[in-house]
């Protein structure tokens, strides 16, 4: 957005961008798997899902017209927004190592470390906000909850989503507190325990009605007390699991429970600015992440 921009730093942007590459499995690129848009606001369609596996006849006789198919859709919006973050390096540092650019490149990695933790908590939060917990489902903890049948729980939510979309859900993410509750709860531990085997992300896996889902742990920790006060550390999902379905390279209008509109697909901007003392490099980027098919979502609190 800012290539024409006399503070655009291409080098700094070259390198923040490859790190944002590397995040590609990270929690927030599959909950919300980007799309790049040309206009900051637009629209977008939301497609009558079950209008889209209805049979129709399709024997063509002579002189007749074909059966033309329902396209029912409605239309919703994306707004993306500004979002920046700065580091800033002081020339006294910078000249210690001969005027080179370390100084400023360790900075910018904390700068896109700080970025990561707090696009990924953000990401966790919003997509909490637009999809509804599962009702009857994640009571493990309690003396009932030690009967559970977790597998059959889970299984339940993908033929939910399935049957609601006609897809087979892609990804299963697990807050950690929720994998740790799961790989010692009895159905796991009296499965398991006759196999000389402990319970892993593999091990489930297989243990679910769709064997090819991406199955992965959402470990990161951050603090979420104010700046400057100190707290406990916490995990980005806590005793969340989500399920859902999405594109590895979502359209606006593809079925994917949730996608990030941003007008920098290939990831946030480096703008620099030499001050006196010092040098200020800004990370920028848009973004609108938001739940565009609830139907292709699912979610448990473990409790």
């Amino acid at each position: 957005m800012f290539q024409n921009a006399a503070s655009y730093n291409g080098y700094l942007t070259e390198l923040c961008q490859a790190a944002y590459a590397d995040e590609a499995d990270s929690i927030s690129r599959k909950l919300f798997p980007t799309v790049g848009v040309k206009t900051a606001v637009g629209s977008y369609k939301k497609r009558d899902i079950d209008n889209a596996f209805r049979v129709y006849k399709t024997a063509l006789s002579r002189g007749n017209s074909p059966t033309r198919i329902d396209t029912n859709a409605t239309d919703d919006f994306y707004n993306c927004k500004p979002h920046a973050l700065e580091v800033g390096s002081w020339k006294f540092d910078m000249e210690q190592d001969g005027g080179g650019d370390d100084e400023r490149e360790s900075n910018l990695q904390d700068l896109i470390s700080s970025q990561l933790v707090t696009r990924e908590v953000e990401a966790v939060t919003i997509w909490k906000a637009g999809v509804p917990v599962t009702a009857g489902s994640g009571n493990w903890t309690s003396t009932a909850g030690q009967k559970a049948n977790i597998v059959q729980e889970l299984d339940n939510m993908a033929l939910t989503i399935q049957a609601a979309i006609g897809r087979k859900p892609t990804h299963l993410i697990l807050g950690l507190k929720a994998w740790v509750t799961m790989k010692n709860h009895p159905f796991f531990v009296n499965r398991l325990q006759g196999l000389e085997l402990t319970a892993s992300l593999d091990i489930l896996k297989n243990m679910l009605v769709f064997q090819d889902l991406d199955v992965s742990l959402a470990s990161m920790p951050y603090q979420p007390a104010a700046r400057g006060k100190s707290g406990k550390m916490q995990g980005i999902m806590g005793s969340d699991i989500f399920m859902f379905y999405s594109q590895d390279a979502p359209t606006r209008n593809d079925m994917s429970a949730a996608k990030d509109f941003t007008l920098e697909p290939s990831g946030p901007e480096i703008l620099s600015e030499e001050r006196t003392l010092e040098v200020v490099d800004m990370m920028y980027w848009s973004t609108h992440r938001k739940v565009t098919n609830p139907a292709a979502a699912a979610r448990i609190e473990v409790s």
